[in-house]
């Protein structure tokens, strides 16, 4: 199976950053003390084909950068999809539906400065990403499997040893008959402790490929080696996986308790509405939680989570309420506080729908959201929101960029020089 992947050397590539933040004339300001190493946070552009990442200082501070940040790191291509491990690394890769995907791994070193790990190519390309344990993992769907599984059906998880070196390994799951004569496709990684994950299972049937567990949500619990523990069953969602075209998106994600939600739009046919059910940390079984997000929301019907601080998550919205066409449009966000199964529009501060031309990837960190917008009037910028109060503000924009793609923050890692 190795030999499926086509993985360059993973020397690391050194490039060293100013980090300084900027002002609104685009001057560099000071950069910190030399000898202090803190937290960068990670900032993606894309300008006339070219993808400009960087390592800046602040997010949240309303400045205005250019694509010549001391430092910036130029990528010819568009990432367009972004996984964490926690802030210790994120990848980020370019999906091209069923082609290899390249891709890249990003951390800071010791010392602070920001490191591109030479590209990688994901030959069977991807479906879904995430990250579990010290683990960053891409899955390929419905991939036509070797032996021990000749012939058959599954999908391959690629998976990112952050504690060995970034190593990539290649693992083949089985898909047919994976419910009764049901055969599965896996979407979104959250963690379940113990080296373990869980990943959402949708389910078909027939040369079609016809969704069967439209009233039904399946969850299954793998160890690192990509080995069944267990599958979790429950009536009272559809199957969990955001969707734009041929892309999947895991709604799963976990509190700041280690508690897992399980999020599920609600498409198609199904008589479900969208709404959460929970599985506790360390229990074998979904709980008797269960939040109605579509009635709390008015209609609308959920896209991408994210957990943002304590049991605070980020939800991004579909803007059209009802059943939302595969391609439809979803640049409107909402802050659901899971315990209390409290829901709140982010309208105040934040851009109107119909001035919004295009959204990036959303990323959470310091009890903050992060969501990359374009719009009509301004500069692609961030806006933070604050979970608490559903209020968003304008944050760091970038002049001579068409969109801001990807975020991320990332911590010194003692292992890096």
């Amino acid at each position: 199976m190795m030999n499926k992947l086509k993985n360059k050397s993973w020397a690391l590539c050194l490039a060293v950053l100013v980090l300084a933040g900027c002002s609104k004339d685009d001057n560099p300001a000071p950069g910190p003390d030399e000898n202090t190493v803190t937290d960068k946070y990670f900032f993606a552009a894309v300008a006339d084909g070219y993808t400009y990442v960087m390592a800046v200082n602040d997010l949240s501070k309303d400045t205005t950068i250019t694509t010549k940040y001391p430092g910036s790191i130029e990528h010819q291509g568009s990432y367009t999809q972004w996984g964490y491990s926690g802030t210790n690394a994120l990848f980020a890769i370019e999906y091209r539906q069923g082609n290899p995907a390249p891709g890249s791994v990003f951390q800071l070193s010791a010392t602070g400065v920001l490191k591109q790990m030479n590209d990688f190519i994901l030959d069977k390309g991807f479906n879904t990403i995430g990250s579990f344990s010290h683990y960053l993992v891409a899955g390929a769907n419905g991939e036509t499997l070797t032996a021990p599984y000749a012939d058959k059906t599954g999908s391959l998880f690629y998976s990112f040893d952050l504690n060995n070196n970034n190593t990539i390994t290649p693992y083949q799951v089985l898909g047919e008959n994976f419910v009764g004569d049901q055969t599965a496709s896996f979407v979104g990684i959250a963690d379940a402790g113990n080296d373990n994950f869980f990943t959402a299972v949708n389910l078909a049937v027939g040369p079609s490929e016809r969704a069967v567990n439209v009233d039904s949500i399946y969850i299954a619990k793998f160890n690192a080696n990509m080995q069944l523990v267990k599958i979790y069953g429950d009536n009272r969602l559809s199957f969990s996986g955001g969707q734009f075209r041929s892309a999947r998106y895991g709604q799963m994600a976990n509190d700041a308790d280690g508690n897992t939600y399980v999020f599920s739009t609600g498409y198609g046919t199904t008589t479900k509405k969208c709404g959460a059910l929970l599985i506790k940390k360390g229990v074998d079984a979904f709980d008797s939680y269960y939040f109605d997000i579509e009635t709390a929301s008015g209609g609308y019907k959920i896209r991408k989570v994210w957990n943002i601080t304590g049991d605070y998550f980020l939800l991004e919205m579909y803007n059209a309420a009802g059943v939302p066409a595969n391609g439809a449009a979803a640049t409107q966000y909402a802050v659901a506080r899971m315990s209390t199964k409290t829901f709140t529009w982010v309208r105040n501060g934040f851009p109107s729908i119909d001035n919004i031309t295009s959204v990036g990837w959303p990323f959470t960190a310091d009890g903050k959201a992060y969501v990359p917008v374009v719009t009509t009037d301004a500069y692609p910028a961030v806006y933070v929101i604050d979970p608490t109060t559903g209020i968003a503000k304008k944050g760091i924009s970038i002049s001579d960029a068409t969109s801001i793609p990807g975020l991320g923050k990332l911590t010194p890692q003692a292992g890096i020089n």
